[in-house]
């Protein structure tokens, strides 16, 4: 499941940095699976099928059809039973997960460097055989109803979602999770594969594993998939508006965004290092608040009270924003306090601030190599894009943003329209004009 955490760690990815010191390499094969891999001095490995077909590319009237598509991943296909999947996957030590954004599902496998060569099979499995079997498919239902109930009683999530839909409405705007009158069948399944389960539509993604095996491999699992159309998603328009969303939270929610930038480019970047410099996090472990604005807000507020920033990118979009909790006679008081901060940001940024942001922004985008989950998904997005980009230069780019250019980006924000989504005891709490 997405928490607000994880969903904030995720989307703040800059998704076109390779991690410095290992040999890394991008190939297609010749029905145009795209081929990425990391090589890494490791026993320990890991190969993600990453697939374009997140909730963006949901059909207007098939809304929740992904994260379906998501929940059948390793079900029964045309060479092995799911429980064949499950029990030697168990035997080898292997560990498969799946997940689902906004732009692709994916498909990971983790396990020692012998094994990739088996997972590799099953993943070809996955894309041109899978049943999609009816009894399976109530099985996933149910499934999926569960995820649902989860995030719907998530404040955090509920108000992520609202905030996407509400600014981009379709697209981008698709929920993650599918709505409780998805009409979704067996044979909507079927189409949605046949669709978007292409070669031209799938990147092949290693961590520990040599490119050249890793093309091989992939040039005989999905030597028999279809190519599929080149069509590209219908571009992101940014509307913005205001939603209203009545919870039984014990806590008011407020959440602000505007149009950002596409992951990747200048400004982008720039975003980064404004995200760091309003703040919100806490750095010391014990400490009861940051030196950051918006945690140094959050402190003087207290009881729970939480203000953050955050900055989600897409390959053709972005959204830059604020969230604050609180107690709902003090949520009006925690969001006022985090466009104050942005204000102020637009007005001027000291030298030492600029320079305490630029630091965390550095060291943020240096360590989404930690894990292999980030670096499968830099790995894709670079597979997609067709280059590469190493940390260093990176690093380089964000050393090259100035405190001015912070200010600008957080005024031109300011001038746009803004996204706001309320939730809690919605008659206890404020409307979006009253923030500015």
């Amino acid at each position: 499941m997405l928490s607000i955490s994880s969903a904030r760690k995720t989307l703040n990815l800059v998704p076109t940095i390779l991690k410095a010191g290992y040999a890394t390499a991008i190939s297609k094969t010749s029905n145009g699976v795209r081929v990425a891999a990391l090589d890494e001095s490791s026993p320990a490995a890991s190969v993600s099928l990453v697939i374009n077909a997140g909730s963006r590319f949901e059909p207007k009237d098939k809304a929740g059809i992904a994260h379906f598509a998501k929940n059948f991943g390793f079900k029964n296909n045309g060479k092995r039973s799911a429980f064949r999947i499950a029990r030697e996957t168990e035997l080898i030590g292997g560990v498969l997960s799946t997940s689902l954004g906004r732009e692709s599902v994916t498909f990971t496998a983790e396990c020692l460097k012998e094994d990739i060569p088996y997972f590799v099979e099953v993943f070809g499995d996955l894309v041109a055989q899978t049943k999609f079997s009816e009894h399976e498919f109530h099985s996933v239902a149910s499934e999926v109803a569960s995820e649902c109930s989860v995030a719907e009683s998530s404040p955090e999530i509920t108000v992520i979602e609202a905030l996407h839909n509400t600014a981009f409405r379709h697209g981008l705007g698709n929920s993650l999770y599918a709505a409780p009158y998805s009409d979704i069948t067996i044979s909507d399944l079927k189409a949605f594969a046949a669709n978007n389960f292409v070669g031209s539509k799938i990147a092949l993604v290693g961590t520990g594993v040599n490119e050249t095996e890793l093309t091989s491999l992939a040039d005989s699992a999905f030597g028999h998939v279809d190519a599929g159309s080149s069509v590209q998603a219908v571009a992101t328009k940014y509307y913005g508006g205001e939603v209203r969303v009545a919870h039984s939270s014990p806590l008011g929610h407020v959440a602000i965004a505007f149009q950002g930038a596409a992951a990747g480019t200048p400004e982008f970047y720039t975003a980064q290092i404004l995200r760091s410099l309003l703040g919100g996090d806490r750095f010391v472990k014990w400490s009861t608040s940051g030196v950051s604005p918006l945690a140094i807000a959050a402190g003087k507020i207290g009881h729970g009270a939480q203000i953050s920033a955050f900055n989600y990118g897409y390959s053709d979009a972005g959204l830059f924003g604020l969230y604050a909790q609180a107690e709902h006679k003090s949520v009006t008081e925690a969001a006022k306090a985090a466009v104050d901060s942005l204000k102020a940001a637009a007005k001027s940024v000291s030298a030492e601030d600029f320079k305490r942001a630029l630091a965390q922004a550095k060291f943020e985008t240096a360590s989404r190599f930690e894990t292999r989950a980030s670096t499968t998904e830099i790995l894709a997005a670079q597979a997609f894009q067709g280059q590469k980009f190493t940390a260093s230069e990176a690093l380089e780019a964000i050393e090259g943003v100035q405190a001015g250019d912070v200010s600008k980006l957080a005024a031109k924000l300011l001038r746009s329209k803004p996204t706001t989504v309320v939730l809690g005891r919605t008659s206890e709490l404020p409307y979006g004009d009253t923030f500015f």
